[in-house]
């Protein structure tokens, strides 16, 4: 009889070690996501800020379904947003320094136009600090209307770009300068996918580092917009995916 009360009592020592043990990991385990989802909300509280889409230079990436006041398709030649346009992609950019520093080319950004930090532009990075670039067709040397190679030494890299065909230019406006594009260690040349249609660095220039604002992660919905007291444009009636469109 002792002998069937101590061997019950182990079972009885293993089972609530087994027990402590998994309470334990369990312990820990919420404590580990509860840390994760913690650093999340502050990450995006801290770096990821919200933005609107105003004009059609990024079409068809961004704001392919924008809508004019009238209710028409705003498409590929639409001008800047007016009061009372709606449909416009509203998504959220990541501001960290550090996802700035890692940018790569192709990524989407928001930037500010000049050095007065006033008006913001959303355009794709084509050129990287200390690259040299050049829309040219090295075969012909004819200006293939969007063909972007890359220098290396004294050669040059052709690079496939994605969506081509809204990368040609289909007027005089904004050409493709013929010269060797060279950027400096902190400089960016960025382009609109509407090409035919964007004033971007062809107009502006080459942007330095600290012109950009984010990196554009995702597109989570759609807005309006509308004046605000100070007479400027905002987002008004926003209507948020099931899903983020993740850019990539």
């Amino acid at each position: 009889m002792s002998m069937l009360k101590n061997k019950s009592n182990e079972n009885s020592n293993k089972i609530r070690h087994r027990i402590n043990i998994f309470l334990d990991i369990l312990i820990i385990t919420v404590g580990v996501i509860s840390l994760a989802v913690a650093g999340v909300l502050i990450y995006q509280k801290s770096y990821l800020t919200p933005f609107w889409v105003n004009g059609q230079s990024m079409y068809p990436t961004l704001n392919k379904d924008a809508m004019k006041k009238n209710g028409t398709l705003s498409g590929e030649t639409g001008s800047s947003a007016q009061a009372g346009d709606y449909h416009l992609d509203y998504g959220v950019m990541d501001c960290h320094e550090r996802a700035i520093k890692k940018l790569k080319r192709f990524d989407i950004v928001v930037l500010y136009r000049d050095q007065m930090k006033t008006e913001k532009l959303i355009k794709r990075v084509i050129g990287l600090p200390g690259e040299t670039i050049k829309f040219t067709s090295l075969e012909s040397g004819e200006d293939k209307n969007g063909d972007l190679y890359i220098k290396d030494g004294d050669s040059y890299t052709y690079i496939q770009q994605p969506i081509d065909d809204h990368f040609k230019v289909n007027s005089n406006r904004n050409a493709y300068p013929k010269e060797d594009i060279v950027l400096g260690s902190n400089e960016y040349y960025v382009l609109g996918d509407n090409r035919g249609h964007s004033n971007d660095s062809r107009t502006y220039g080459k942007f330095t580092f600290d012109l950009i604002v984010g990196k554009v992660v995702a597109i989570c919905g759609y807005c309006s917009i509308d004046f605000n007291k100070e007479n400027s444009l905002y987002p008004t009636n926003i209507t948020y995916y099931k899903w983020p469109r993740f850019i990539k």
